[in-house]
């Protein structure tokens, strides 16, 4: 790993640990193996990310939604079946992000 990228803080786990803000949240201890998003907690104690939550939700699991209603006039089953697993992956993201919990990291990552 880069020394630079250490003293800069770009990972959000070592900048928590020098502002005093670790083991803060609900969801503590976060059992992801990834956690480089954003800061976590800083906006409320019981959403880790709440931008990567907000994102997910409307970029993908409401694209795969309306994907599902409107982006399938034919009706076939494979359009409908690539938009419920976009929005799956959505929700997936959303949960992996709200709890760090390394099964919703699983839901995230595996459809």
């Amino acid at each position: 790993m880069s020394e630079s990228l250490l003293q800069t803080g770009y990972f959000i786990n070592k900048s928590q640990q020098e502002n005093g803000r670790t083991g803060s949240g609900y969801w503590e201890p976060h059992t992801s193996s990834i956690d480089f998003c954003e800061t976590n907690y800083l906006h409320t104690t019981t959403i880790v990310e709440p931008h990567n939550v907000w994102s997910s939700l409307l970029g993908l699991t409401l694209v795969g939604i309306l994907g599902i209603y409107y982006g399938n006039p034919t009706r076939e089953t494979r359009f409908g079946l690539i938009y419920f697993i976009l929005a799956m992956i959505g929700i997936g993201s959303a949960c992996l992000h709200a709890s760090l919990h390394w099964a919703f990291q699983s839901s995230d990552e595996l459809p």
